[in-house]
């Protein structure tokens, strides 16, 4: 029944098989959905040499805390968390990395540099959009699985070698901010994570009456708009977390 709903997801998600590759358990099952007071959001693990952290988008987490508290969805059970919190250097990566006493999933995916993901490759950003999620199973592998979603990768924006951000041709949600955004590498048949997805970017729509929606000319309600989602999905390169990290095991003298 896991496998069949697993292959809903990714039908309904419009998620391609290309080259006969899926998002598989090995990916799924190291994806979290969190909970900080009333606000829910999406975490993953990564390994760094040889400890493991669980990574989210920072605008979840209070600001300016060095051991911070969330809740986390594991083995169908709210379950409080408490580790230390590191963050990148540069304040634009709205990322954070929490430095875990003990392993949450039996592995995690690999992680990959900007500069390994092409412009145009299809790439998946996988989450719980809406705090929604897809069914609860009772393996230990899987809590609940997270909802899939594709896209390409429309351009990379590495201007600040320090803030490098990733932008997916794609529609994002409330709730996928602190997923993966996940492909597959050039010649390689194992998934890598290229960056953490913190929101979309929006655009400021005019309000106007419903029955001039059709006019382009129609007079528009001063200073009043909507925040029309733009289809543009933005993330940060997964290095700076890495960095991060490896800089907190061994700090510069």
């Amino acid at each position: 029944m896991r496998k069949i709903l697993l292959a809903l997801v990714l039908v309904l998600s419009g998620a391609s098989t290309g080259r006969g590759q899926l998002i598989g358990d090995e990916v799924l099952s190291q994806i979290y959905r969190i909970r900080i007071g009333q606000e829910f959001g999406t975490a993953f693990t990564i390994d760094v040499d040889s400890q493991q952290y669980l990574v989210t988008v920072d605008h979840l987490i209070p600001t300016g805390c060095t051991e911070c508290s969330l809740d986390i969805w594991s083995d169908n059970a709210w379950v409080p968390l408490t580790g230390k919190a590191i963050r990148p250097r540069s304040s634009e990566v709205a990322a954070v990395a929490i430095a875990l006493t003990e392993r949450l999933s039996p592995e995690s995916t690999a992680w990959s540099t900007a500069d390994q993901v092409e412009l145009a490759q299809q790439v998946y950003f996988i989450g719980f959009p809406f705090g929604l999620r897809t069914a609860e199973t009772t393996g230990a592998q899987i809590s609940e699985i997270p909802f899939v979603k594709a896209g390409i990768l429309s351009a990379i924006d590495s201007r600040n070698p320090k803030a490098v951000i990733l932008y997916v041709d794609g529609h994002n949600n409330p709730g996928f901010s602190g997923g993966p955004v996940v492909f597959y590498p050039e010649g390689e048949s194992e998934p890598s994570i290229a960056g953490v997805l913190i929101g979309y970017r929006w655009d400021a729509l005019p309000v106007v009456k419903r029955e001039d929606l059709r006019d382009p000319s129609a007079e528009t309600f001063k200073d009043l708009y909507t925040r029309g989602n733009s289809g543009i999905v933005v993330a940060f390169s997964i290095e700076h977390v890495v960095d991060a990290i490896r800089e907190d095991i061994s700090p510069e003298p």
